[in-house]
């Protein structure tokens, strides 16, 4: 017994040399399923800073940095104890040709170990409640063991009879009482709940499209926030924004404050009144018992890095919603060699199958096309007749084919500030017509605040309509802050991306649009 704990550990420290000297190897582990849940207690923290070295600073670990990251130990013996293993691991040289081997000792030394500790488990139950509740946890034990060897979702395998069986169980319980019916995850705007039916379920891939500065971003945050304040985890990985710009606009719009005040000349720009709002919102953020998690990436991102850290971190955060904004940005994980389309059809596949694998919904943004701009601008005043198309969205015809839902949005030419419309180009489980049987839909939007929300029902009187009216006198009071000048920004800062002044005129925003197209395909592709 000594021998084999001795074997195990030696080839824990094999396994960990390879790791820290060679990144195949990283790649090679998480992809067999192996975590720092595999190694002895001795190796898990070795292995743990290996994995965080490479997700976040995508270097492989040092003993300088192991040394740093051991400073929080407040017992110096504990401290130099993991010296002394990192030290052991260091030296113990292994080739990489036998990294295989090393994996599969380490999954099997884990197996053995799993299923001795169910067995005691199994006598201990056994003599408690009887054989057959022992035997049923004893089986539960191995399901659970082998769904934690393997790198993906349990493969199922039933009749559908037996499926029947759970599913009208499922609504006899709940048309009984018994249970409760599990709502669905809704986006917060009424009229794309509607048209999705199902709601944000998990392995659903859903696309927001708009011309550039057409409020992607925004929409995509606004949904995050709502979802959020539902009690469901997010993680939000803004690929165009910095964190920072993305938390200014989300306390903004819980805050309802001008976001644009938050950027510069704070003493001068933010009164007493704006920081009691900004500090209670911080307080109900507090408050939620859920979690928004931002993910940020030195350099580019691909979709098998977030898959790799989300599923590292599953004991930390556990979304529901996962947001990425946006496809174009992400870096392609496979070499399509020029083929731009295919790329992104890998990576929307991607996106989609990492939902259902690990059980949350998927929401990105992609361009919206110039002809499709063109020919909504074109019928003026009557939008309701014309429609939007796949093949409207630019980039690749891949997007049709993979995603659950897509949303076409474009700025209102008769009131750019205050109102967006929308299309629902396809909807899987649901409609692309909307609650009046409109193919158009218009929602309020406020880009001071970067807030989107459903256009008010008739005779409604709600909570949501009370705070836009605080929303409409905070902003002549931020106004009159922003409009000072020189004391908030000079001419050529760029402080908004989202959405042209309310002129009054189509033709002024016609110009706009045409002025847009009038760009080289080169310039257009590199936006």
């Amino acid at each position: 017994m000594a021998d084999l704990s001795k074997n195990k550990l030696q080839n824990e420290k094999e396994l960990i040399y390879l790791m820290i000297h060679n990144r195949h190897a990283i790649e090679q582990v998480h992809n067999n399923g192996i975590t720092h849940k595999h190694f002895h207690d001795d190796h898990k923290p070795i292995v743990l800073s290996i994995f965080e070295s490479y997700d976040v600073d995508d270097v492989l670990l040092t003993r300088k940095t192991f040394r740093e990251k051991l400073s929080h130990y407040s017992v110096p013996k504990d401290r130099i104890s993991q010296e002394l293993s990192f030290d052991s691991c260091y030296i113990s040289k292994s080739d990489v040709n036998d990294l295989p081997r090393l994996m599969v000792k380490i999954i099997e030394s884990y197996v053995d170990n799993s299923v001795n500790n169910a067995l005691e488990n199994f006598r201990k139950i056994r003599n408690e409640e009887g054989t057959l509740p022992a035997v049923r946890k004893l089986a539960d034990i191995c399901d659970s063991l082998l769904d934690g060897t393997s790198t993906g979702e349990k493969t199922y395998f039933k009749d559908i009879r037996e499926l029947s069986k759970v599913e009208f169980k499922y609504i006899e319980d709940v048309l009984s009482g018994d249970i409760e019916e599990r709502p669905p995850i809704l986006t917060g705007i009424r009229e794309i709940d509607f048209t999705m039916a199902t709601g944000l379920e998990a392995g659903t891939l859903t696309l927001f499209c708009a011309d550039v500065g057409g409020f992607k971003s925004s929409m995509m945050l606004n949904i995050g926030l709502n979802v959020w304040h539902q009690g469901h985890d997010v993680l939000f990985v803004p690929l165009e924004m910095h964190r920072k710009q993305m938390w200014r606009r989300a306390i903004a719009r819980d805050a309802k404050v001008d976001s644009r005040l938050l950027t510069r000349n704070l003493k001068k720009n933010i009164t007493k009144e704006h920081m009691d709002r900004i500090r209670e919102t911080i307080r109900v953020w507090d408050s939620v018992g859920s979690q928004f998690f931002i993910m940020q990436e030195p350099g580019n991102t691909t979709v098998n890095t977030i898959q790799r850290l989300i599923e590292r971190n599953i004991d930390i955060v556990k979304p529901k919603l996962v947001i990425i904004d946006y496809v174009a940005n992400l870096e392609a994980h496979k070499n399509r060699y020029g083929r731009n389309d295919l790329e992104i059809g890998d990576m929307l596949k991607t996106m989609r199958q990492m939902g259902k694998d690990l059980g949350f919904a998927v929401i990105s943004g992609a361009q919206l096309g110039r002809e499709a701009l063109r020919r909504l601008r074109k019928a003026g005043a009557n939008k309701d007749k014309p429609t939007i198309n796949s093949e409207d969205i630019r980039g690749s015809h891949e997007y049709s084919a993979d995603a659950d839902n897509i949303y076409a949005q474009l700025i209102s030419t008769s009131q750019p500030s205050q109102l967006l419309d929308l299309y629902c180009v396809k909807s899987r489980n649901g409609t692309t017509t909307f609650e009046d049987d409109n193919v158009r839909a218009v929602l309020e939007v406020y880009p001071k605040f970067g807030l989107i929300k459903s256009a008010p029902i008739e005779g409604e009187n709600n909570e949501i309509n009370d705070i836009m009216g605080d929303y409409v006198d905070q902003t002549e009071t931020d106004i009159n802050i922003v409009s000072k000048g020189s004391q908030f920004f000079d001419d050529d800062d760029e402080v908004f991306d989202d959405a042209p002044e309310d002129t009054g005129s189509d033709e002024d925003y016609n110009d706009i649009l045409d002025s847009i197209d009038s760009r080289s395909q080169d310039e257009m592709d590199n936006w």
